[in-house]
């Protein structure tokens, strides 16, 4: 039996964490389909008593939030212990990302998601925006759905120069990062300089 390490246990509990909120995530969605469909095609379900429309919400998040954080565990737990290599490279990776403040841990997240960050932000303010402007009696369909897509291009343009800016932020840290680097090593070989005199 191997006994593992305290750092090792924080990296499987980050992994476990990540993994159980995108299934939290993904199930709360699922629950929030079926209220928006159930009122157009099973409109008694609001007729249910209160614990069964709650166990219909609940149920879909706490069972993918479950299985999805029990898949990462063993996803972690494979890659983890398969090689030594892939070992130093997940410890490596975790003191990396625990060495970072809470803003560049944000932005790294926002970096690394931000088509995807887009295209969601894009699909809900479409949908919004449709609901907006349908409540309008006068408008017709197309009138509405031009509307719609007009307020949606909007968001987008908005999103696209936010991610541009976020572009030009991690550049800018990154250069620092590296200057900072590069005057760590240097200063680490006039060290080994003045020691290799002595």
């Amino acid at each position: 039996m191997k006994l593992i390490t305290e750092e090792e246990k924080r990296a499987h509990n980050r992994s476990v964490l990540h993994g159980g909120l995108k299934g939290l995530a993904l199930g709360t969605v699922f629950s929030l389909a079926i209220y928006g469909a159930a009122p157009r095609f099973y409109p008694r379900i609001f007729n249910l008593p209160w614990s069964i429309r709650t166990a219909i919400f609940v149920i879909p998040p706490a069972f993918t939030a479950s299985v999805n954080a029990e898949l990462c565990s063993n996803e972690f737990d494979y890659d983890m212990y398969s090689s030594e290599a892939s070992q130093k490279r997940i410890l490596n990776e975790h003191r990396r990302w625990e060495a970072l403040s809470a803003t560049e841990k944000c932005i790294e997240v926002l970096s690394e998601k931000k088509y995807s960050i887009i295209t969601g932000l894009w699909a809900a303010s479409m949908w919004g925006s449709w609901v907006h402007v349908n409540k309008d009696p006068l408008l017709t369909k197309t009138q509405k759905f031009v509307t719609a897509r007009m307020y949606a291009q909007f968001l987008t343009v908005g999103l696209l120069l936010g991610s541009i800016g976020l572009s030009m932020y991690e550049e800018k840290l990154q250069a620092q990062n590296n200057h900072k680097k590069i005057e760590f090593d240097a200063n680490d070989e006039a060290l080994e300089e003045v020691l290799n005199q002595k």
